[in-house]
């Protein structure tokens, strides 16, 4: 429950985390509080609601969607599909070829950090794309998703361009959310 409101929070997300090292596997719950900005936790089973929200028994309450929606983290760039995609130009020498193959997979990198990576699941080796700089929760937590303001099919207040961040404690009890803005 949104504790300026009095009111259930929307509901955001849910998301699976499979078990790390013999532990057990996890769903982090994800809400929002009113316009605050502001994000509460919901670690299952057996994990820590965030403090400052209050839970209330219901079957039903406000979502951010009319809709279920999956959250759509696109591939990296194959890149040599782009190789294999460059048109030959009449004249063009292999060395001139290289050289705008190389533009062209700069100028798809540039497209990809926007786009591609900054909404993203977590896993194993999966490490966040940080808009502002590290700001990990602490040692051995792992990032559960990522979430791009912008490429959200629904409003959020993450600040001016924001980057969404969800992380699972080492012990899997507690979930933490922030945002970095632009």
């Amino acid at each position: 429950m949104d504790p300026y409101e009095g009111e259930l929070a929307p509901f955001i997300g849910q998301f699976r985390v499979p078990a790390a090292d013999g532990g057990v596997g996890r769903m982090v719950y994800l809400f929002a509080i009113g316009f605050s900005g502001e994000h509460a936790t919901v670690v299952q089973p057996a994990g820590r609601v965030t403090d400052s929200f209050e839970i209330r028994a219901t079957a039903t309450g406000p979502t951010v969607l009319d809709r279920v929606h999956l959250l759509r983290v696109d591939e990296e760039v194959d890149f040599a599909e782009v190789e294999r995609g460059l048109e030959p130009v009449a004249g063009e020498d292999e060395e001139e070829r290289e050289e705008r193959l190389a533009e062209l997979l700069d100028e798809r990198r540039k497209n990809a950090r926007g786009s591609i990576r900054m909404n993203q699941l977590g896993g194993p080796d999966v490490v966040p794309v940080w808009l502002q700089g590290d700001a990990l929760p602490g040692d051995g937590w792992r990032l559960v998703a990522q979430f791009d303001s912008i490429q959200l099919p629904f409003d959020v207040n993450f600040g001016d361009r924001g980057v969404g961040y969800l992380f699972l404690s080492p012990d899997g009890d507690n979930a933490e959310f922030f945002y970095q803005s632009g």
